[in-house]
């Protein structure tokens, strides 16, 4: 078993280092669709138990 200790770890690790390659950077855009897709998906999951319980189930 290897034992790492922090300073000799990359900060990305396990991934490797990319060499010159920058992060691709999120747009508002893509971050409010990102916020209104969690907030849908969360409210269908009280919204169809809802519906389960209007049904019979």
């Amino acid at each position: 078993m290897n034992t790492y200790r922090a300073q000799s770890v990359p900060a990305k690790w396990p991934f490797p280092p990319g060499k010159g390659r920058k992060t691709p950077k999120l747009s508002l855009g893509s971050m409010v669709a990102d916020v209104c897709l969690v907030a849908v998906w969360g409210a269908m999951i009280p919204g169809m138990m809802w519906l389960g319980v209007a049904v019979g189930f």
